[in-house]
């Protein structure tokens, strides 16, 4: 099965100098029409149908529409994923596996003894799945009461509000995004921040809902309802932007300390932390506590309506360099669309360890030309977790969609065209 985007990498085992096979996909030649017979005489002799009930005892109806018998296979939709219909055997097949050579791609052989198929020049190839591991992103929002004050044209709250609404909604597949608000508007003042929607896949539903059930007003508790919607901003006459706290209590995140995966936060807020809120940690003391961590976090900052030179040094502590400004709602669109491209959707875990890290091969769009093994500006692997990273003009190359297909070749150099 193609890599497209995340799916599955071509591995080809072998020794010495030799090459992949550049010849045809397992998986979609598995389909082919001559197995509709197997259930019941080959070409023209098998029996039509439209449901199992159309067919003799001992066969069901394949998504071929012909009567096929029970353990075979008419083709790769009779058979549960990644498992391919084995065009020579009629049975239902892992990727790479064989029974007979008709079962391999073209110019392939079947193992006799491994039942895996191989290439004629002796590099015998397997395929298996490589994943794209989306990062964690937690959204931490300063829900402090100055929140209600302009920008551009409607209140910073709504302006966020909309904001998170687009980036979530468009990354949706890509990135697993949480929502945390700050401060908690506890007694007596200072609180940190607590997660109101945990990171999980596809979650924009989730946040937008719970965002969508807030309006820009204040309350003394951030609590008080009016219409049917939360006065959410914190009004509680104290001092109430707690940022240090609130990165502070986000280390040691269970869901952000998934070492497999990229773990960020994009702090929003509209201001420089209370004073009286920093207690001995500020928000560079916060971020840097997360960025130190195992695994690292790195935390994005976002300034609306505010200098980010006043809130360069928490993006510098927490390993993103400086602070984006935004006055109006293109600005804030733009910066957490420059935020979501920058967090790593670089990502993928290979199901199966390479005996020898050193001896593999990466390809893009079936193009002969090697992505190097280069941390700048190709691939790293990390033979412990199975990841393989791609960097700079790789990985920007993947997220601009230019690449549609994703070839990892282990022994052997060389494209698996399809």
């Amino acid at each position: 099965m193609r890599a497209v985007l995340g799916v599955a990498a071509l591995i080809a085992f072998g020794l010495g100098a030799c090459s992949a096979s550049d010849d045809g996909n397992q998986v979609a030649q598995g389909g082919g029409g001559g197995v509709a017979g197997s259930g019941g005489g080959s070409g023209g002799g098998a029996k039509s149908c439209t449901k199992d009930g159309d067919c003799f005892q001992g066969r069901y109806c394949s998504v071929t529409m012909t009567c096929v018998a029970a353990g075979q296979c008419g083709a790769d939709g009779d058979c549960a994923p990644p498992k391919f219909c084995g065009q020579g055997s009629s049975t239902c097949l892992e990727p790479g596996a064989c029974v007979t050579d008709q079962d391999c791609a073209a110019e392939q052989t079947c193992d006799t003894q491994t039942k895996v198929c191989k290439a004629a020049d002796g590099c015998g190839q397997i395929e298996f799945t490589l994943t794209q591991l989306p990062p964690n992103v937690m959204i931490l929002l300063d829900r402090s009461g100055s929140m209600s004050s302009g920008a551009g044209g409607d209140s910073r709250w709504n302006v966020a509000k909309n904001a998170i609404q687009a980036v979530t909604t468009t990354f949706d597949t890509q990135i697993r995004f949480g929502l945390a608000t700050y401060s908690s508007c506890l007694l007596p003042g200072c609180s940190a921040g607590s997660i109101v929607v945990p990171i999980a896949d596809s979650n924009a539903v989730n946040i937008n809902g719970f965002l969508g059930n807030t309006i820009d007003q204040g309350s003394q508790n951030g609590q008080a309802v009016v219409g049917g919607k939360v006065q959410y901003l914190c009004d509680s006459g104290l001092p109430e932007t707690s940022t240090g706290k609130s990165l502070s209590a986000l280390v040691g995140e269970p869901s952000l300390a998934d070492p497999l995966r990229t773990n960020a936060v994009i702090l929003l807020t509209d201001g420089e932390e209370s004073g009286s809120c920093v207690a001995g940690c500020g928000g560079p003391c916060g971020a840097q506590s997360l960025v130190l961590q195992t695994p690292s976090v790195r935390t994005y900052v976002i300034g609306l309506g505010v200098n980010s030179s006043a809130i360069d040094t928490i993006a510098l502590a927490g390993g993103t360099t400086q602070a984006l400004p935004a006055n109006n709602q293109a600005e804030l669109n733009n910066a957490f669309n420059q935020i979501a491209a920058a967090v790593a959707i670089c990502e993928f875990v290979l199901n199966n360890a390479p005996a020898d890290a050193d001896k593999l091969y990466v390809h893009f769009n079936d193009n002969p030309a090697q992505i190097p093994p280069d941390p700048n500006n190709g691939w790293s692997f990390d033979p412990t977790t199975n990841k393989l990273v791609f960097h700079g003009a790789a990985c920007d190359d993947i997220k601009s969609g230019k690449v549609t297909d994703i070839d990892v070749v282990y022994g052997c150099p060389g494209p698996v065209v399809r």
